[in-house]
């Protein structure tokens, strides 16, 4: 990630007009009623000499901030609104306002005025002038967080360090939203985005082939109206997105990490069913197996439905899916055994040719099927992941 000199910000609102193109300003708002006609008239006056547009992406908030919005959409024609009803997400809010942004520029700012409109022009200025990344700073000089208490500069001092260490970002502020890139720039990374991030912006530039940041300074703001969105789930999700665009989350995706732990709490389902069946039903042949066996494949495949994969079945989907799951369980299940008969047989010849693996000692065997039994649940993981759930999300744009 290469950082370029970075722009002195604007004196003031009235600047040149930017060569680099219309502006899209896009901010993902969630209960922020009272925030949003403060908000407009802000990044109205910054951008007073820019061609902009402002892009408000309401994910249906009850406090109906999607109807104050579409009221200041009709007295400026220069904000739109875009009303998400039954979808949630601000990283799939985000996204969706640069998709459906006119502005060869595309930046993103919160709703709640923490995020200084005035730098706006000195983002676009940093485009044009060679970035591809614009970033408002916090921790950069002539940049602040005014009266945070100890608490929360230390949360987030460590969340920054993860992101560098972690990750290799180079961003001072990685854990920063507010931010502005070139539509074309972010339509080239589109695919390889996933809009369950906490934080769009470590998302965005952690896929960049070659991010030229320009980090312009701010000072981070007291929130105007409503409340904060911090809490102990966003942490989570933030942990959750650490892992998976760090190296190991690349080579083991939470998603197959989830099935895995499925997969585990099956095991446990199937023994409880034998016990109640040996109990209550007074069986202990292949029926009991069978049964025990039944439910906690019904098990697994609710929990990976509710909680594994996004990609929710509902419906008529939901029992043909389930079909399909059973089918390439029996898939993962040949393939374990399969890949259990192959390795013994190849480390019983390792011993000596005439060697059966019958001969191995038990240690030896129980490694084989340990290898086997991931190589099943991969294939498994892999199969259902591309068939079962292979549907875009329910909850992506």
């Amino acid at each position: 990630m290469t950082p370029i000199a970075q722009p002195e910000p604007a004196a003031t609102h009235g600047s040149a007009q930017s060569p680099a193109g219309k502006i899209s300003v896009i901010s993902p708002t969630y209960n922020e009623a009272e925030n949003v006609a403060p908000l407009v008239e802000a990044v109205s006056g910054a951008l007073e000499n820019h061609d902009y547009e402002i892009v408000l992406v309401d994910d249906d908030s009850p406090d109906r901030t999607w109807a104050k919005a579409e009221e200041l959409g009709q007295a400026d024609r220069r904000v739109r609104t875009l009303r998400r009803q039954g979808r949630r997400g601000l990283g799939f809010a985000v996204m969706e306002g640069f998709e459906r942004a006119e502005g060869e520029l595309v930046g993103c700012i919160d709703s709640d005025l923490q995020h200084d409109p005035g730098i706006l022009p000195a983002m676009a200025a940093a485009l044009e002038d060679g970035a591809n990344l614009a970033v408002g700073c916090r921790y950069t000089a002539g940049g602040g967080t005014r009266d945070w208490n100890p608490a929360r500069r230390l949360g987030s001092w460590l969340a920054t360090r993860m992101a560098q260490v972690f990750l290799g970002v180079r961003l001072k502020d990685p854990m920063s939203g507010y931010f502005m890139m070139r539509r074309a720039e972010y339509m080239k990374i589109r695919d390889r985005l996933d809009g369950e991030g906490f934080k769009i912006l470590l998302e965005i530039a952690s896929q960049m082939d070659a991010p030229r940041v320009a980090e312009i300074p701010y000072t981070f703001g007291p929130r105007l109206a409503g409340e904060s969105k911090l809490s102990r789930r966003v942490a989570w999700a933030y942990l959750r997105q650490l892992y998976r665009l760090s190296w190991l989350g690349r080579a083991i995706p939470v998603e197959f990490v989830k099935f895995s732990v499925v997969g585990t709490i099956g095991v446990s389902v199937n023994l409880a069913a034998m016990m109640a069946i040996f109990r209550w039903a007074r069986l202990t042949d292949w029926r009991a197996s069978l049964a025990a066996s039944a439910l906690a494949t019904v098990s697994n495949y609710v929990l990976n439905n509710a909680w594994t994969f996004r990609r929710r079945l509902r419906n008529g989907n939901f029992l043909s899916g389930y079909l399909m799951y059973v089918t390439f369980a029996a898939v993962g299940l040949g393939i374990t055994t399969g890949s259990y008969v192959g390795l013994s047989a190849a480390v019983a010849k390792y011993f000596g040719p005439e060697t059966h693996y019958h001969a191995l000692p038990p240690w030896v065997l129980l490694v084989c099927q340990s290898i086997a039994i991931l190589l099943g649940t991969y294939f498994n993981y892999a199969l259902n992941k591309a068939f079962t759930w292979g549907g875009k999300s329910a909850r992506e744009i």
